[in-house]
């Protein structure tokens, strides 16, 4: 079992892009919210092979809080007699408090990916696609709460349709992830 995790961060003033409406529509406005722009933070986990989303919201990510989530991910594949889990190099993955909550499960190996090199992790698609369907130009500024809510609705929409998970990140059943 393989599972490829990644973090991003949500902000509660939305990001600019190019919209539009069907005539006759209201057109979205991105409107800001004053003051500070507090952030949602999220962990993903994606199953190349058979498109499986593992997801928590955070806000503030620490070590203790992604050990949870390693744990979470290595649970999932209860059948599994190895786990593997591939992630990038950022700091907080490599501390003993986020590694301790998988050292005793002796099937769960952690792959490098090289610095600087997110095109190697397929879950920064996952990302991409949340972007696109709900962060650009969101109408939630006001209400971060609510922002929150809807942030983990779309990623529940990113992993229910499994097949097309599969095509938008590029992974599936091949040789390379079975």
């Amino acid at each position: 079992m393989i599972w490829f995790e990644d973090e991003a961060s949500f902000y509660r003033n939305p990001s600019l892009s190019q919209m539009w409406a069907p005539e006759g529509h209201r057109q979205p406005h991105a409107r800001g919210h004053a003051g500070t722009n507090a952030a949602w933070r999220m962990a993903a986990g994606l199953d190349p092979v058979h498109g499986r989303l593992s997801y928590r919201r955070y806000k503030r990510i620490d070590a203790p809080g992604i050990g949870e989530f390693y744990a979470e991910l290595a649970r999932a594949a209860a059948v599994a007699d190895r786990v593997y889990l591939v992630m990038d190099n950022w700091p907080v993955h490599k501390h003993p408090n986020a590694l301790r909550a998988v050292a005793q499960d002796p099937r769960v190996h952690i792959l490098w990916l090289p610095t600087y090199a997110p095109w190697l992790n397929p879950a920064e698609k996952v990302w991409k696609w949340v972007r696109q369907h709900f962060v650009h130009m969101h109408e939630d500024a006001a209400d971060f709460a609510l922002l929150g809510e809807d942030l983990l609705r779309t990623m529940g929409r990113a992993g229910a349709d499994t097949a097309a998970l599969l095509r938008y990140t590029g992974t599936g059943k091949s040789k390379l992830y079975s």
